[in-house]
């Protein structure tokens, strides 16, 4: 069974302190209003340090996606990824304990925003296509949205999807439309999903994804 550390709950009463103070009292305008959560938790990262662990991790990773790349060009083996020893587990879920006490909206405008848009680029990008987007979503520099959901789709969001992407020369024209887009009015980033139209039949139309 996991126990939290001294230094984790240490850690947990200054995150809640924060939040009693810096997000409390404008619940009912956050949940129900008009107020963005961004600058919070903005403010929230770079106060407890999150921004600046949040770019030491995709810096190590992209340290050690380029000597994989680098090794497979060399025909070697790429080298085997060294254990963290670190709890970096513990201390990314206890900001996220705390908000969900209070405003769990602001979870899922972090997590759309951290969560699928940066690892849609992080999963499916090119090392230079991550360097351009993934860190500022991972700090909340940037608001990130993922568009997958359509008018009408119901729960089968690929079957009836009905978004294409044509291929125009070297460009793509991008036809459809979104709705619910978690984050949508305020993003900078929006990963867009929709399925390549090569004038074959929709159901076998390969599904892409678009950085807007």
């Amino acid at each position: 069974m996991f126990e939290w550390s001294e230094e984790h709950l240490m850690i947990r009463e200054a995150v809640r302190r924060f939040v009693d103070e810096e997000i409390r009292p404008h619940v009912d305008e956050l949940e129900h209003g008009d107020l963005p959560p961004y600058d919070i938790l903005r403010k929230m990262f770079a106060t407890f340090g999150m921004d600046v662990m949040a770019r030491e991790r995709f810096k190590k990773q992209i340290e050690r996606e380029r000597a994989a790349a680098e090794a497979i060009a060399r025909g070697e083996e790429p080298p085997a990824r060294k254990e963290s020893a670190g709890d970096g587990g513990g201390m990314t879920m206890l900001p996220i304990i705390e908000l969900c006490r209070v405003c769990p909206g602001m979870v899922t405008a972090m997590g759309v925003s951290m969560g699928l848009t940066s690892a849609a680029i992080n999963a499916k990008g090119t090392i230079a296509q991550k360097e351009r987007w993934v860190p500022e979503l991972l700090t909340m520099e940037k608001v990130g949205a993922w568009a997958i959901t359509e008018p009408g789709s119901g729960s089968d969001a690929f079957g009836s999807m009905k978004s294409t992407a044509r291929r125009d020369g070297d460009q793509y024209v991008l036809n459809g439309s979104k709705t619910f887009i978690t984050n949508g009015p305020y993003a900078d980033t929006i990963v867009f999903i929709c399925k390549l139209d090569e004038g074959n039949p929709p159901e076998q139309r390969k599904v892409l994804s678009f950085v807007l």
